[in-house]
């Protein structure tokens, strides 16, 4: 069985070590691994396959007692380690907007992924960016489904990134990697 921990609080050296080593000594195996700290704040989740005999809740009790006076808040939830029926293939492209930061930015390119089913894998927003000062920086890694009309999905983005004041870039996922390797 596989479940999803969930870490979040304070940012300190050794939460990984600490929760790692607890998932260890109870026989768990972590199969994945996803932390960052945003302003002094920890987030990270660990998918975790449970020996036989585990369940989440055990799991969950047993993390909490150890480091709840650390802190940190604690969720295990199990994770459906099938694969959905009906499911799509998809392709991996990277979504860069860029501009002056106002209220309702995530939410007015978010809103047109989800209209056409592309999903957020990996997403970072930096108000402040050293690079653009002044401005923002949103860097969206998405899986868009193969059926999807591409020149139909990107328009749609561009339509709503010039209406918010944004500009916007996207590229298929290994294009954008090669790119930044040059």
């Amino acid at each position: 069985m596989q479940v999803a921990v969930t870490v979040l609080g304070s940012d300190r050296p050794g939460i990984v070590c600490d929760v790692s080593t607890l998932l260890a000594e109870a026989g768990c195996n972590i199969e994945n691994v996803s932390q960052t700290v945003l302003h002094q704040e920890f987030a990270g989740i660990f998918l975790v396959t449970l020996p036989p005999g585990k369940d989440a809740t055990t799991v969950e009790e047993r993390l909490t007692s150890a480091l709840a006076h650390k802190g940190l808040k604690i969720s295990v939830q199990s994770v459906d380690e099938s694969q959905s029926p009906g499911v799509s293939p998809m392709e991996p492209f990277v979504v860069v907007t860029i501009g002056q930061d106002k209220v309702g930015l995530v939410s007015a390119v978010t809103c047109v992924m989800k209209a056409y089913g592309v999903n957020i894998n990996n997403m970072q927003f930096v108000s402040e960016s050293a690079s653009y000062p002044g401005q923002t920086v949103a860097i969206y890694e998405v899986e868009v489904p193969r059926e999807q009309n591409l020149s139909e999905f990107v328009g749609a983005l561009q339509t709503k990134a010039g209406e918010v004041g944004l500009e916007l870039s996207v590229q298929h996922k290994r294009i954008f990697a090669d790119t930044c390797r040059i």
